[in-house]
């Protein structure tokens, strides 16, 4: 066969290759595509800070060095050395292919129907792209750069999300409608809950409080988007549920109400405002302006409980009880807001740890309730659970309940899984699980629960908080001196994200020779298994998603 002959096959050969590579390529982009919500933006800006993860600077030096060559000596595609490259270049797309570093997802890409569009959609353009370039490039002696051709699976998987969005816009549309229309015929008492932390927490609580009396029904998990709590209302919502609560999530203005449109709540429970997510919320104005939607969308008569310990939730609360619409408070004896406890209607006094949990003593404001003074004994560790708690008793009053029922109901809640969930390890060693995400309220109380927990070395195991904007820094920092007053050993993981961490530790003359940065969880592990033994305490705090992954 002459080399005029073989010199197409073998470049088309490559080309494929190439091809089947950029599909592989694509499965990765879209697991980050679908995490971060199908957001182009978002998805973008992830490739701005990962790019050594979307392109393979190898390739592309390859690549522009045949360039170069061309150049200065264009007739080299009619020599042997084309088709060289091109064996050779196929070759390696395929090792590449086959042998990519795989890493265990945290949350593994789910193939939905509409990743399946995306992806199909990606594929076709990616094929259409390949056949126009080969058809175009025939024997011009530049064709070689075709072999960077894998190179834009990024390009073309932003491309296809983009033309896809009017379809799933319809789509999800005809969704929401029909389960509008559903919560209107079936007409649930509809509770919602918003705030930077503690919602879940409060829904999984106050869901144990109201079954004990009602048939309750609960968004699942963290589904607190439009889609997820259309799901739960078209799959799981029926006539026999009395009370459906719905834990309500935001990235910006707007989505609350969102939310509201398609739940119509009758109730509404604020549990704080802070800087989570304030990377996307840009100032905490624009969070409490969000999460103020929810009390906004309640009829004129529905119930607003907001938490007091919170000053902008306390100032929210004024506000919306000069609506003449009802408003109803709790806090703690400790609050940091000085009028919290004079206008709350429930008040959390002597919070303590015991063997069993947390314990204190609700205080009612005689002037605003007619219930006494009890005590409650919780398995729940934290002392920020006992706003939770607070929030959830002060719904299931105004729902009927009896505060025997009550009481009955809280000792038997079970930790919400990762959050504050405490476990035994193997070899006797005590977990405190704190793992699913972390804010600075909810890192301080988990730290405190460490102190409080076992006799044996403390251990801290985090890569600190994620997405507080301006506040990240300072915010992670501030938990690197807490950790320095609590803990022996602490596990850092990605050296990157947790700089600030050791900022903090540097700060608080925390000893170096204590603190381990680790690359993964695999090393923490490692760590873990020649550093704890039985009766030692490892507070996992936080887990930072996979598109947060330093190693990727």
């Amino acid at each position: 066969m002459t080399l005029e002959n073989i010199s197409p096959i073998l470049f088309y050969f490559a080309t494929l290759t190439c091809l089947v590579r950029a599909v592989v390529r694509t499965t990765s982009g879209l697991h980050i595509l679908q995490l971060d919500g199908y957001k182009t933006g978002r998805y973008l800006k992830w490739i701005r800070q990962h790019p050594t993860n979307c392109f393979e600077v190898k390739e592309i030096l390859v690549i522009g060095g045949f360039l170069i060559l061309t150049a200065f000596y264009p007739q080299y595609h009619n020599t042997w050395l084309f088709p060289v490259l091109c064996v050779g270049w196929g070759a390696f797309q395929i090792y590449l292919s086959t042998r990519r570093k795989k890493i265990k997802a945290k949350k593994p890409l789910v193939y939905t129907a509409r990743a399946k569009r995306v992806f199909g959609l990606s594929i076709c353009l990616l094929a259409a792209t390949a056949a126009a370039l080969v058809l175009a490039a025939k024997t011009n002696p530049w064709r070689v750069a075709i072999l960077l051709f894998s190179e834009i699976t990024v390009l073309n998987l932003t491309i296809a999300n983009l033309l896809i969005y009017p379809l799933e816009r319809t789509i999800n549309e005809a969704y929401l409608f029909s389960a509008r229309r559903r919560i209107k015929t079936l007409q649930p008492r509809v509770i919602g809950i918003t705030g930077s932390y503690g919602k879940t927490s409060t829904k999984y609580i106050l869901h144990e409080i109201l079954s004990q009396k009602f048939n309750t029904l609960m968004t699942p998990n963290s589904y607190n988007t439009p889609m997820g709590i259309c799901k739960v209302i078209r799959g799981d919502l029926t006539a026999e549920h009395e009370v459906f609560i719905v834990e309500m999530g935001a990235y910006k203005r707007g989505d609350i109400r969102e939310l509201c449109n398609l739940a119509f709540p009758q109730i509404g429970i604020l549990t704080a405002v802070g800087p989570q997510h304030l990377e996307r919320f840009k100032n905490i104005e624009n969070i409490a302006k969000g999460k103020y939607e929810l009390i906004e969308s309640l009829p004129a008569d529905g119930l607003a409980v907001f938490n007091c310990d919170n000053e902008i939730c306390a100032g929210l609360a004024d506000k919306r009880e000069q609506t003449g619409s009802p408003v109803r408070r709790y806090a703690t004896e400790e609050s940091p807001v000085p009028s919290a406890t004079d206008s709350a209607d429930l008040i959390a006094t002597n919070v303590r740890y015991t063997d069993n949990g947390l314990a204190f003593t609700v205080c009612p404001n005689t002037e605003a309730s007619d219930i006494t003074e009890t005590e409650i004994q919780t398995r729940l560790l934290g002392k920020h659970n006992v706003s939770n708690i607070l929030a959830a008793m002060t719904v299931a009053l105004e729902c009927g309940m009896e505060l025997q029922e009550i009481r009955e109901a809280i000792a038997k809640v079970e930790p919400v899984p990762h959050r504050l969930q405490l476990t035994t390890g193997a070899g006797g060693v005590t977990i405190i699980d704190d793992s699913f995400n972390s804010n600075p309220v909810g890192a301080k109380a988990a730290l405190e629960a460490l102190n409080e927990i076992g006799n044996g070395k403390k251990v801290l195991v985090t890569p600190g908080m994620i997405e507080l904007g301006e506040k990240e820094y300072e915010e992670n920092r501030r938990l690197g001196e807490l950790a320095a007053d609590v803990c022996d050993l602490i596990i850092l993981v990605g050296p990157i994200q947790t700089k600030p961490i050791l900022d903090g530790l540097k700060t608080a003359g925390y000893p170096s020779q204590q603190t381990i940065v680790a690359l993964n969880l695999e090393e923490v592990k490692q760590h873990l298994a020649t550093q704890v033994q039985a009766g030692d305490v490892v507070l996992f705090e936080n887990d930072l998603p996979d598109s947060y992954n330093e190693e990727q």
